[in-house]
């Protein structure tokens, strides 16, 4: 088996993987909606490849990196496993199945991080199998983009919202996940166009950006639409500040002259669909109703003109139990507060239920968590809040949770590292959209979630991760061979 997995085959296995996303994708919603089974196609095979990457990193590689990432991974097994075993006797309610299944999705990112990892080290020509990898994700985004077209013009698209707001998830089961992966993944297929375009005549390379582009409008979602808006922008004045140092330095290259026309006319023309789009409509609908809201609170907390006192005030004068009270009042305020539920989609209402549950439980479930959504009492009453960090934090606990974060942790301190050495090339357009592509995920993790334990979702997150961790690399051993030079 170990021969089997070496790492030619895996690199080919896994291009094949990350271009059949999407088809595992509208597979899944095509399961649920004719069987209504949880244990769907998109499931078992992305188990079956996690189980195959998993044996990659133990048996199928000969990286250097090898040993700590596989410690990493046993120490986040132990946490996970030593969590699951205190809440079967701790929790009022476990429901085996799905405590395994969250602890598996939860996994799966950190395992297929660590194999990209490792298969990035051990390969000989990195730059040849990452270019194949942004071609892969870009022929997926091509099958999300045409998939979603042809739905809406089929008419066999499902909304994405059910009242209220309108957009489009076509053959797709979550409108959130399609637009987290439209979000992470843009970022990178304008990169490989960019990387691909070396004149006006190719610039056809273009398509599945514009495809996706007009995607991530036709959701409906806000996460991808400000995504590809940000992305366009950063990239555009990017290029733009080091054209003018190349203009000033009298260098003419006429390569980043035609990616700066290129990504200044993508803004123009995204900007200038952007008022007929759905997202646009539904983000104008959002800031009318805060405006409303935040209209009708001002009149409600206008003082009365009889100058009355508030009878608390008498009351808790001297009174420290009525100070508390009065505070717990106040953040219970701040928690029901309709300009939150609106951003956050009532999540902040989930998060006040799952704190408490936090608060109340013992040191254990402190430092491992208190499993999937918490220690409810009802199994209808169960919800994740659905921003994924916080939703870690109380499903694995204090040292789980760190555990996860190491990763994230890792880039940003290298980063800063870099920042101070070679900022020039860390900050390149090129670097400047995986970052990007990192930071959408890791917002989108943070504020709408279902990214971080969604497997559909993770992987391109840890895909942009591991192209951005080995880049990094490279520039760290670069700095080191100039200054052996230099000394």
């Amino acid at each position: 088996m170990s021969k089997i997995l070496h790492k030619d085959f895996y690199t080919k296995l896994l291009l094949l993987f990350i271009i059949f996303q999407p088809v595992l994708d509208i597979l899944t919603f095509l399961s649920i909606r004719w069987t209504d089974s949880s244990l769907t196609i998109g499931i078992v095979v992305r188990v079956l490849f996690m189980v195959l990457s998993l044996w990659f990193i133990l048996f199928g590689n000969s990286s250097r990196y090898k040993k700590p990432i596989i410690l990493y991974l046993a120490a986040l097994a132990a946490a996970f496993g030593f969590g699951l075993v205190y809440n079967y006797f701790a929790k009022p309610i476990f429901d085996p199945f799905t405590e395994l299944q969250f602890v598996a999705k939860t996994a799966y990112f950190s395992i297929m991080l660590g194999s990209y990892l490792l298969l990035f080290t051990t390969i000989e020509k990195v730059s040849t199998v990452r270019l194949r990898i942004l071609q892969a994700i870009s022929a997926a985004m091509l099958i999300v983009s045409i998939s979603l077209l042809v739905a809406i013009l089929t008419g066999t698209s499902t909304e994405t919202y059910e009242w209220n707001k309108f957009g489009y998830k076509g053959w797709f089961f979550a409108g959130n996940e399609l637009g987290s992966i439209v979000s992470i993944s843009f970022p990178l297929v304008y990169l490989y166009a960019l990387y691909k375009i070396e004149s006006f005549k190719n610039s056809y390379l273009f398509i599945p950006v514009l495809l996706l582009a007009i995607a991530s409008i036709l959701i409906g979602t806000k996460v991808p639409y400000f995504a590809v808006l940000m992305a366009a922008a950063i990239v555009f004045f990017s290029y733009l500040i080091y054209w003018l140092i190349q203009w000033k330095k009298k260098q003419k290259e006429s390569l980043l002259t035609l990616r700066l026309v290129l990504s200044f006319c993508f803004l123009l023309l995204f900007a200038a669909v952007s008022p007929f789009s759905p997202a646009f409509s539904n983000v104008a609908g959002d800031i009318g109703a805060i405006e409303e809201e935040t209209a009708e609170q001002e009149g409600k907390d206008k003082p009365s003109d009889t100058g009355d006192q508030d009878p608390g005030d008498k009351e808790s004068e001297g009174s420290s139990e009525s100070d508390q009270a009065k505070q717990e009042e106040e953040k219970a305020k701040l928690m029901d507060s309709p300009i939150l539920v609106i951003l956050l989609s009532a999540r902040n209402l989930y998060f006040a239920e799952l704190y408490q549950d936090y608060s109340n439980a013992d040191i254990v479930q402190k430092t491992f968590g208190m499993g999937y959504a918490g220690n409810y009492t009802d199994m209808e009453d169960r919800k994740l809040i659905e921003m994924d960090f916080f939703d870690l934090f109380f499903s694995y606990g204090i040292l789980g949770f760190t555990l996860i974060l190491l990763p994230f942790l890792f880039i940003v301190g290298l980063f800063i590292k870099l920042l101070f050495q070679v900022p020039g090339r860390l900050l390149h357009p090129e670097n400047l959209l995986i970052l990007l592509s990192i930071g959408f995920g890791t917002g989108i993790a943070f504020i709408a979630g279902h990214v971080l334990y969604a497997p559909a979702v993770s992987i391109y997150l840890a895909v942009s991760m591991s192209l951005l961790i080995i880049n990094m690399l490279k520039m760290q051993n670069d700095h080191r061979e100039a200054k052996k030079l230099a000394s």
